[in-house]
């Protein structure tokens, strides 16, 4: 197995269809596998998976409750075949071509295992954020990179590829996004070498479902949570 794709799912049972089509150049190599979780939906997410049946290199998993997609992203994980793992998220609004772009760099760097790979979300405002968005996003790069003393800038930028090994080290996983945060310190204090590449994320390809930030009150429950994931993130991974 080569690359295992993982996207956690919740209640994004019409985006599923729409996903698997679109990540047809992935699964084409019989070599990678995508690993859908079921990340605690309570729409017909389970329905669908079980429709999966007819696709050799696709696999799933089901949380019972959703805690978080910090958590459906373990779950995935730790079901995967490949040695190189890449994550991401259902709701389309990462481009599924990102996904290959991220493959093509770690072959470019001659398959290097200690190898941190993540996009770098560029022109926001024709991807159709809000200033409010960006707002948030600029001041979690303050933030963190204030906090760790490091440059962490656009934390939650897609996909993310690393070498499955990378997990035997981590000792905190976090239950929420905040599982981006600790992948990337984690990383860069283990001097994997970090390539960031650019990434359109477009809000307006969301066909289905509703993001964790789609109002200023989601928006700053996410980010209240996220400070103080970031705090313990600090602690645990010194």
């Amino acid at each position: 197995m080569n690359f295992s794709l993982v996207i956690p799912c919740f209640n994004e049972a019409k985006n599923i269809p729409i996903l698997i089509n679109k990540y047809k150049k992935f699964l084409k190599d019989t070599n990678n596998e995508l690993i859908l979780v079921n990340n605690g939906s309570i729409d017909s997410t389970e329905k669908v998976f079980n429709k999966l049946s007819k696709y050799k290199n696709i696999r799933t998993c089901k949380v019972k409750n959703n805690i978080g997609f910090g958590y459906g992203l373990k779950k995935g994980l730790l079901i995967t075949k490949g040695k190189i793992v890449i994550y991401s998220h259902a709701d389309l609004e990462v481009d599924p071509n990102d996904i290959i772009k991220s493959i093509k760099l770690f072959k470019k760097n001659n398959f290097n295992k200690k190898i941190f790979i993540k996009g770098s979300r560029i022109e926001k405002i024709k991807n159709h954020w809000s200033y409010l968005d960006i707002f948030f996003s600029y001041a979690l790069t303050v933030l963190t990179s204030t906090l760790f003393r490091k440059n962490l800038y656009d934390i939650h930028g897609m996909p993310v590829l690393f070498s499955k090994r990378l997990l035997k080290g981590l000792n905190y996983f976090p239950n929420d996004f905040s599982i981006d945060l600790a992948l990337y310190v984690y990383a860069k204090r283990n001097n994997y070498k970090i390539i960031r590449f650019p990434v359109n994320f477009n809000k307006k390809k969301r066909k289905y479902g509703e993001g964790s930030s789609d109002n200023i009150k989601k928006k700053i429950k996410v980010s209240l949570e996220q400070l103080y994931q970031s705090l313990i993130i600090l602690f645990k991974l010194n």
